[in-house]
Parts: structure tokens; C-alpha cells; sequence
């Protein structure tokens, strides 16, 4: 005698997007313990309508309303699609005929292909350019490093830079616009937020300039901070040693200020990455899909 399967509550939790050495330290168990949370399908149902209600615009909430026979206010809007998706957390879902192909020609239709493409170019034009300042430099004459450092040197840190931070807003922007898109598509379809969104690629995906510049970000602001207190200091101390009022010794309160100030934004950079760790892992779980994926087929990751 064959046994059913077990209802989507009964699975044991997913913890492949937060493998361990993904995120560090306390940051890391956080992250985890959201995402493997053994919670009552009444506190998930909960937790998670109260995460895609923050998530969706009054428009697509105003949408959605009518197949939760909700009213325009939001509290009656969290506890109504509470109900449905603890629905869909203690019974399971009911198969949808076309969900799976709706859910692919919708994905397919917010590619965001173009700033894709914008994206890729701005991180070629970093590569081109890191590499340009390493082929100068190693082709310069001279043994000292001052004299390895290429005459364009500044100019190309600054192609580097601007191009690596362009490309970190188009990624963003195209993640957004693709996130919206896909919402839109889950909102015009009755009971589809309570079953989740079956994708392929999940929502919130991170691509490369975005990754980028949240990985060396902080650690550039570190390294410029710290050379500047350093800078400063040094130049501040020769300027009391030597009894003179130079134009370096103006100079040494800006470098000290403005490393202090990398120093504070470094810091509040990890803050804000952290906090944006926490609300991905909590809208990637009320999103997460729980339905049935045809024999053979393996399920959308998430």
C-alpha cells in the first residue's frame, strides 16, 4: 500500500540559499533561523501575509482584494490572505492546470533583457579598465612602485568607479522592474499569492553590478579611510614637529574628517546590508510556492 505524500507543512525546510560561510557571524544564524523556522501554519500564514502586503503596492493590493473579498483596508487585507495561505499550508495547494506556464511566459516577459545588456557592458568597461592600469603598470620602466603607477592612473580608477557604481543602479533597477512585473502577474490571478509564485530564477535575484559593489564597497571604504586618518595624522604630526603652517598642514583636517567619515559609511553600508539580508530571507519565504510540479519535473528553485 502506497503512502501520499506529505503536506507541504510536513517538509523538511530548504536551507540551500543560506549555506554555511554564505554570510558571517551572527548575521549568518539570523538569516537561517528565518528561513528554517518551524513555525505553526497559523504564524507562517501570518508572518508571511504581513511580509507580501509591505511588499505589493496599494495598486496591486486593490488588485488582489476582490478574490480575497477584502476591503481596501490593509489590517482585513493581512488577516484575509492569512487565510489563504494557511489554507495552502495545512491542506496544500489545489492544482492549477496552466500555473506553470503562465507562471514561465510571464518570467520570459520580464527579463529586463536591454538593462541587462546596459549592465554587462558598464562591468566590461571595469574589466577593460582594471586591466588597463595593470598592463600599464607592469610595462612601465623603473623599480620603484611610484614609478609603476601609470600617468592615467586617476582617470581610470575614476572610469572604474563610475562605471562599477552605474552598473550596480541599472542591476537594481532592472531587479526591481522584473520583481514588479511578476507581482503584477501573481496579483491578477485568484489565490495565486497563496499558493506562491513557481519561478525559475526567484524574486529578488542579485546580479552582478549590484553584487559588486555591495562586496567591495565596504572594504574600498575601509582601505581609503584608513590611508586618510593615516595621511593626515602624519602630515599634521610633521607639520607641529617642523613649527610650520604649510599648504599640506590645511589639509590634514579634511583627510581626517573625510577618513572618519569612510569609516561611518563603511559601518553603515554593513548595517544596511544586513537589514536588507533579514527582509529578503522573510519575503523569499512568503513567496515561496507550494504546489504540485508535474511527474518528472523537478520544482522552481527558490
Amino acid at each position: 500500500m502506497s503512502t501520499s505524500p506529505p503536506s507541504p507543512r510536513h517538509l523538511p525546510p530548504d536551507s540551500s540559499g543560506t549555506a554555511a560561510g554564505l554570510f558571517g557571524g551572527r548575521q549568518a544564524a539570523k538569516v537561517r533561523a528565518i528561513v528554517n523556522a518551524d513555525l505553526l501554519p497559523e504564524e507562517r500564514a501570518s508572518a508571511d501575509a504581513m511580509v507580501m502586503t509591505a511588499w505589493l503596492t496599494a495598486a496591486q493590493r486593490a488588485q488582489y482584494a476582490p478574490s480575497l473579498r477584502s476591503g481596501p483596508d490593509a489590517e482585513e487585507f493581512i488577516q484575509r490572505l492569512a487565510d489563504e495561505r494557511r489554507v495552502v499550508l495545512e491542506e496544500g495547494a489545489d492544482a492549477v492546470a496552466d500555473e506553470l506556464d503562465s507562471a514561465a511566459e510571464a518570467e520570459a516577459g520580464a527579463r529586463q533583457l536591454p538593462l541587462r545588456v546596459v549592465e554587462g557592458v558598464l562591468l566590461l568597461v571595469v574589466v577593460g579598465a582594471f586591466a588597463a592600469t595593470v598592463v600599464q603598470g607592469v610595462r612601465a620602466e623603473g623599480g620603484g612602485l611610484a614609478e609603476r603607477i601609470p600617468e592615467n592612473a586617476l582617470a581610470l580608477l575614476v572610469t572604474m568607479l563610475v562605471a562599477a557604481l552605474l552598473a550596480a543602479v541599472v542591476g537594481a533597477v532592472a531587479t526591481r522592474r522584473r520583481d514588479r512585473i511578476l507581482l503584477d502577474w501573481a496579483v491578477s490571478r485568484p489565490g495565486q499569492l497563496g499558493r506562491g509564485l513557481p519561478l525559475r530564477r526567484p524574486l529578488q535575484g542579485e546580479s552582478a553590478g549590484p553584487a559588486l559593489v555591495r562586496a567591495l564597497g565596504p572594504a574600498l571604504l575601509v582601505g581609503a579611510g584608513v590611508l586618510a586618518i593615516v595621511a593626515g595624522a602624519a602630515v599634521l604630526l610633521i607639520t607641529l614637529m617642523r613649527g610650520e603652517d604649510g599648504e599640506m598642514a590645511r589639509w590634514s583636517p579634511w583627510m581626517l574628517g573625510g577618513g572618519a567619515a569612510s569609516l561611518v559609511a563603511a559601518v553603515l553600508i554593513v548595517y544596511l546590508r544586513s537589514r536588507r539580508q533579514l527582509q529578503s530571507a522573510r519575503r523569499a519565504r512568503a513567496c515561496e510556492w507550494i504546489g504540485h510540479a508535474p511527474p518528472g519535473e523537478e520544482p522552481p528553485a527558490l
